[in-house]
Order: structure tokens, then sequence, then C-alpha cells
């Protein structure tokens, strides 16, 4: 029974099954869907109505973050967060370009400077935060894992090593395509495709080196 419920756990429909769920999820975000008509606070960060830029108010003007490193290194949250959570206001365009423009946050001679205090309950637990993570390291986890189910099950075939690539790489490409066209806020990304790959590169090495052990301790045993 045991060992029925171990095959079903490691199974490659259900890791499959497993990946898609993770990847599928809609992402959905409240910036830019409320758009404020009013100046924003001191303190916030601020983006304008249909422009993809975000900035951060002092009182007397705007500075821009200009880069994605840049907004995270100041302690802000994820994109996706409200703006009560201390995410970004969208700002109608009209107020907003009255803001003058006073320069670049990251900028040497940039006299802002902070660190966010914005409690970690806020930003830590949500789905589109975990989903904004997944694309780093969990990309290579779950297609190294899935990789090695597929060559455990096809262990006895003389193609498995190609079977288990093939196999990978095109369950990973037919689920960034399926974000693409089918699920809110999520898109492809060759970056997670190259992720994927590196996945199942690792098992396949992975794999070929346990076999390669595991023959010479036969090797050795059968020589004694």
């Amino acid at each position: 029974m045991l060992h029925k419920i171990k095959l079903f756990l490691i199974h490659p429909l259900l890791l499959l099954a497993v990946i898609a769920y993770l990847e599928c999820i809609p992402y959905e975000s409240d910036l830019g869907k409320k758009v404020y008509h009013e100046m924003p606070k001191i303190g916030d960060n601020f983006q304008i109505s249909g422009d993809l830029a975000v900035y951060y108010y002092n009182g007397k003007g705007k500075y821009s973050y200009g880069t994605a490193d840049c907004y995270f290194s100041f302690g802000n949250p994820a994109w996706s967060a409200k703006y009560e959570d201390g995410g970004i206001k969208t700002v109608d365009a009209q107020i907003a370009n009255q803001i003058p423009f006073l320069g670049n946050m990251c900028d040497s001679t940039s006299p802002i400077q902070f660190k966010k205090n914005i409690p970690a309950q806020k930003i830590n637990l949500s789905t589109n935060v975990l989903l904004e993570n997944f694309s780093n390291i969990s990309h290579v986890a779950c297609f190294f894992l899935f990789t090695l189910s597929l060559l455990y099950y096809f262990r006895f075939h003389f193609r498995k090593y190609w079977i288990a690539f093939a196999v990978s790489f095109m369950a990973g490409g037919t689920l960034e395509l399926v974000q693409k066209y089918f699920v809110v806020g999520r898109s492809a990304s060759i970056d997670d495709q190259v992720r994927n790959t590196a996945g199942t590169v690792l098992a396949l090495v992975f794999f070929m080196g346990i076999r390669a052990i595991k023959s010479k301790k036969t090797t050795v045993r059968s020589s004694q």
C-alpha cells in the first residue's frame, strides 16, 4: 500500500499538474485599476496613469526609481501591493505632470535616503508575491523533480534520457504559452523556459551520476 502511495506521489502526471497549477494561477493586481484624482502624499510611491514609470514624492517634487532594483532597494513591497499597504498609488496624469521632476532615486547625488518599514505580513503572504518569487529557483527545482520522475518511470527504456528531456522541454514551453494566452496577468518568458531547461539538465546529470555510482559499486562487489 505504501509503495503504491509513493508511486502515485512521484508520478510525472501528478508533478506536472502541481507545476501547471503554480504557473497558471492568475496574477491580478490593483495597480492602475484605481486612479486617484489628487496629489500624492509626502512619502508616496506613485505612478502616472498610462505610464509605467514609478516615482517617489517628497513634498517638493518627484524622484524616479528608474529600475526595479532601485525600487526594491528602498524596502518597497511587491508591485501588486495595495496602496493602503505601502504600494504604488496611480495618480491622474493632469495632476501628476504638474509635479516637478527632481532626479533619480538611486543617483549618488540623490538626497533621498530611507528604508521603508512595512509589516512583513502585509507584503509576504499574498499570492502575487509568491508568484513573483516563483520564477527564481522554483522553476529549476520543479523541473528537476519532474525530470527525475520521468527518468524513474522510463528507467528501463534505452532512450530514457531523450524522452525525459523532450517531455520536460515541451511541457515547460507549453505552460509558458498557456500563461501568455489563457491566464490573466501572466505572460510567456524565455528566462522561465531557460530555468525549466536548467532544472531538466541538472536532473539528467544527477540521474546519470547516481547510475554511474551504483554501477561502479556493483562492479566492485562482483570482482571481490
